[in-house]
């Protein structure tokens, strides 16, 4: 698909690279806390063209009983304020700011990016069932944006998560999203449904418009 825009920050290959293994690192640490193996980073670049991680979360829906506990919904709150005082890690007024996730973002994560200000959105294997980036209408509003966004980083990597995660839960209430979803990609972790090319530097939303 090709792009309409540029990237709104330079990242080298090694940066994108280097992100998305602290997004992987955070779907494994959900995975020992008995979650689905989906993780998220939040970064703000630098002037240097360094990216600095500012938030991250893992899938806690286990562990908070709520089906929208996805790993970037809760890096979101993490990188905010809290009722203690604490000051976030991710500031409203924040420029550049970076959203990496091992597996497409859903049509919610998407949608709260675009309210948060994400300008470039990075992600692993694709989610051919939900598929976010190719469902969700940029927002108009002056406070919203309209991320860049880049699919295919370590994404047969993100994909062996779940192939391990799902060894001996197979046919379970919990396994059947994770079977449904490795069923639908190749092993390199890209998209059968749509010839599974999984290329990089696609600005998905924008063509919606």
């Amino acid at each position: 698909m090709e792009t309409k825009q540029a990237p709104p920050v330079f990242l080298t290959d090694a940066e994108k690279t280097r992100l998305m293994c602290e997004a992987i690192a955070e779907a494994e640490q959900g995975v020992s806390e008995g979650e689905a193996p989906i993780g998220c980073v939040i970064a703000l670049t630098g002037e240097n063209g360094t990216a600095t991680i500012v938030a991250r979360g893992h899938n806690r829906g286990n562990a908070l009983k709520r089906k929208n506990a996805h790993a970037e919904i809760i890096a979101f709150e993490n990188g905010g304020s809290d009722d203690s005082g604490r000051e976030p890690t991710l500031p409203m007024d924040a420029e550049k700011v970076i959203l990496v996730s091992t597996l497409e973002p859903c049509v919610m994560c998407l949608g709260a990016a675009m309210e948060s200000g994400v300008t470039y959105v990075l992600f692993g294997m694709d989610a051919p069932a939900d598929n976010g980036t190719k469902r969700v209408k940029p927002p108009e509003s002056p406070e919203s944006s309209n991320p860049y966004i880049e699919g295919g980083i370590l994404a047969q990597e993100c994909r062996e998560l779940f192939e391990k995660w799902l060894h001996g839960k197979e046919g379970t209430e919990q396994a059947k999203f994770v079977e449904q979803l490795l069923a639908l990609t190749h092993e390199h972790g890209a998209d059968k449904t749509d010839g599974g090319s999984n290329e990089p530097s696609q600005q998905r939303a924008a063509d919606n418009d």
